[in-house]
């Protein structure tokens, strides 16, 4: 028997014999339209209660509690020069921010010439995104805002809780991916005030442990029109529950929870109790699926504003098949509210990275939902009588607009 076939039968029987152990739950995708009380949500208007029922539960029991919109943002701008034959202008600005300014960090902003208001990307990186990419935003019309982490939290096991964000707001739970999703609300909070942004066309995106980031920002920032998290795998949309490559559950190597926050990887990402609902070696499922929520209410979380996902088919760390049926399960709910075009999923050949035919899909998506103009590339929606696994519950009959 070849390796990989004993390694996959061995999941699963370890998955039986934890069922055959007392284990019922479902290991299917959590209902979306579950309310607390055991009742389902039949009307759009309801919604939005529903909503921010799983904000708090994400709040208390996944990214923790973020601080409030601070008072004030300052911007100082540091460096400006144009680039690309005066084509575009670079500048760096600082931002000054929270009690007493304590929270403080760099932003890269790249635009066209001229304060044509614009579609604004906000997303991390510092200074160092392919320049091939900025370019081609850029001569599209879009300005790219790339901030710094390092500063105000850092994405270190030792110094994460001693950035500005942890220091200025010692009160609050949250974590590293909520802090690096608020940074990315405060450069948002810096281009309300700018004459370059249409604040009706705000996309924030990261990739890997940023488009985790960028899941978590489109959660708690509706301002962001379009939320784009590429290759975010577990704590983004791969699936706690259900992982496993593009051949299907259990193949492949997929980062599950209880190895992601592992005491020496990355613990500091979300609340410590997640931790609990996974295993060290990551080998099969454990308890994930006593969790309340799962990829698929983040994806919703989202609805109806834009959800766009890029994902590479190699990608073996990102967990392609749950993200899959995440983004699937997600759809439901942009469907039963008649936005099946604001969400969707790109898929390439490749591994684990965001490249030109990632951005290339994302921009074509973004200009399509936010400006109307006709879809150029090969990113997919939900259409009728998709084929669907991981989940058996239905949308709700009851709709009203």
């Amino acid at each position: 028997m070849p390796d990989w076939k004993w390694k996959c039968d061995r999941k699963q029987d370890i998955r039986e014999e934890n069922i055959n152990m007392g284990d019922n739950r479902s290991w299917e995708l959590p209902d979306p339209f579950l309310r607390e009380d055991g009742s389902r949500v039949e009307a759009a208007e309801e919604w939005k209660e529903q909503r921010e029922y799983f904000k708090r539960i994400l709040e208390e029991q996944y990214y923790g509690k973020m601080p409030p919109r601070p008072d004030h943002v300052r911007g100082e701008r540091v460096e400006s020069k144009f680039l690309w034959e005066e084509s575009a202008i670079y500048e760096r600005v600082r931002l000054y921010t929270g009690p007493e300014e304590k929270v403080a960090f760099h932003v890269h902003v790249y635009r066209p010439h001229g304060d044509e208001k614009r579609m604004c990307i906000v997303i991390p990186g510092g200074d160092g995104l392919d320049p091939e990419i900025l370019q081609k935003a850029v001569q599209q019309g879009t300005a790219v805002l790339s901030y710094e982490i390092d500063e105000a939290a850092p994405d270190d096991t030792e110094r994460w809780n001693q950035g500005s964000c942890a220091l200025a707001y010692p009160e609050y739970s949250w974590r590293s991916l909520a802090m690096w999703a608020w940074l990315a609300s405060r450069v948002i909070d810096w281009l309300e005030a700018q004459s370059f942004a249409d604040l009706n066309k705000v996309v924030v995106t990261g990739h890997s442990r940023m488009g985790k980031m960028a899941l978590c920002c489109g959660i708690y920032d509706e301002r962001a029109a379009i939320t784009a998290p590429a290759g975010s795998g577990c704590g983004g949309m791969g699936s706690l529950r259900l992982t496993g490559s593009r051949l299907g559950e259990n193949s492949g190597n997929a980062e599950r929870i209880g190895v992601m926050l592992r005491k020496d990887r990355f613990y500091y990402w979300l609340l410590d109790g997640m931790a609990e609902y996974g295993t060290a070696d990551g080998l099969t499922g454990y308890r994930e699926n006593e969790l309340s929520f799962d990829a698929d209410i983040l994806g919703a979380c989202i609805a109806p504003r834009g959800l766009f996902l890029a994902e590479g088919l190699d990608d073996q760390w990102s967990n392609v098949f749950g993200t899959q049926i995440s983004w699937l399960a997600a759809a439901e709910v942009y469907r039963w509210m008649d936005a099946s075009d604001k969400c969707a999923i790109h898929y390439r050949e490749g591994g684990h990275e965001y490249n030109l035919e990632d951005w290339t899909a994302m921009l074509d998506f973004c200009r399509n939902v936010l400006e109307g103009t006709k879809k150029q590339t090969n990113y997919k929606i939900m259409k009728e009588g998709e084929v669907k696994c991981g989940y058996s519950w239905e949308i709700p009959c009851v709709k009203t607009r």
